[in-house]
């Protein structure tokens, strides 16, 4: 999950305009030892990451610590409670729209419903999704309740291209909304079966689609543009094909931040994407920040095999601006592919996760 993904995107564009990478481009996977190739299942392995990446910073707009803290924003307002147990429809507006528009909240949209579920106040923007829901009391008595959201279709599709890369399009009531990395004339009038070939700024790709709660009810379709398997993906073992993956996500992460001094801000983050693997940030022979504060190998290749701890790893390593190396070690196995997740539901009880504000 990703865990607090608005307070790292909060300090990430703070220092973004200090980060700038310097790094070789990508090469080939290659192991040390005989693989057999990940052949077909190569697309299946880049286009679960990639999904499971997508879905999992959705999930975060459903529930978190800063979900939580916004329902009780809330949840706790006696004006809002007080103007429900009132019945005046004015003064329940005004303390919507104060909740709304409190500087530092993250509350995109709330709607407040009286006890019979008329609606008495609808603030906020016009396309959100991740619809969470509560109750109102006053003085233990539910007087209303409320459907709130912290994210819109565009801060979202913000957050996966800012974090993945991969061009995103939402679309409500089957027609396309606002793609982000998707050329205007390139956007599909509806929502492609999976695994379609589709162009998008000249780079080859392949659909995959998804379903997320809209605000206040239904769904909006997400479809992503994932980048197609190559013949070198095809060629290299499916251990390798997913370290490239995550490795290449890893780049756009540590290039939203200083490494010099965000390395351990970033190791944190980076593991919000992938959890299985280890990170290691290092200046020359110093090091900066690391998985769990492990020391790591003492020298760690740009790709290939490497044996710590007494289990055979995958490295992927690139260099960043004031010759900061990170260094990513993934476990040497096959990965488990197929669709992750579903669209779940909304609610305080809903599923776990954190919240991402652009």
């Amino acid at each position: 999950m990703i865990r607090g993904a608005r307070r790292l995107v909060a300090a990430a564009s703070a220092l973004v305009a200090l980060a700038g990478l310097v790094w070789t481009a990508p090469q080939a996977p290659a192991s040390t030892s005989p693989t057999v190739g990940c052949g077909a299942a190569a697309q299946s392995v880049i286009t679960t990451d990639y999904e499971t990446s997508a879905r999992d910073i959705y999930a975060g707009e459903l529930a978190s610590p800063e979900v939580s803290a916004d329902l009780r924003h809330v949840t706790s307002s006696t004006a809002l409670a007080s103007a429900l147990a009132s019945g005046s429809q004015a003064l329940v507006h005004a303390a919507t729209h104060k909740i709304v528009y409190t500087p530092l909240w993250h509350i995109v949209r709330l709607r407040v419903l009286s006890s019979s579920g008329q609606v008495l106040a609808d603030v906020g923007g016009p396309y959100i999704l991740a619809p969470v829901r509560g109750q109102i009391r006053y003085h233990g008595t539910v007087v209303g309740s409320f459907v709130m959201s912290v994210q819109d279709d565009s801060g979202y599709e913000k957050l996966v291209t800012r974090f993945t890369a991969v061009p995103i399009e939402i679309y409500r009531s089957g027609a396309p909304l606002m793609g982000i990395g998707f050329p205007r004339a390139e956007v599909p009038a509806s929502v492609p079966a999976d695994g379609t070939p589709i162009t998008v700024g000249g780079v080859q790709s392949v659909s995959v689609s998804y379903s997320v709660l809209a605000f206040p009810t239904g769904t909006d379709g997400v479809l992503l543009a994932i980048p197609a398997a190559t013949a070198a993906s095809a060629a290299a073992s499916c251990a390798e094909v997913n370290a490239e993956t995550y490795g290449e996500i890893s780049v756009h992460l540590a290039a939203l931040l200083d490494l010099r001094s965000a390395a351990k801000f970033y190791v944190s983050f980076d593991h919000e994407f992938t959890t299985d693997s280890l990170t290691f940030v290092r200046s020359g022979a110093r090091q900066l920040a690391s998985s769990d504060g492990l020391a790591g190998p003492a020298s760690i290749p740009d790709r290939g095999s490497v044996t710590y701890d007494g289990q055979s790893w995958l490295a992927y390593s690139f260099r960043a601006k004031h010759h900061v190396q990170v260094c990513l070690l993934f476990p040497d196995t096959a990965p488990s592919t197929g669709t992750t997740g579903a669209t779940g539901t909304s609610g305080p009880s809903g599923p776990s996760g954190a919240t991402a504000s652009s």
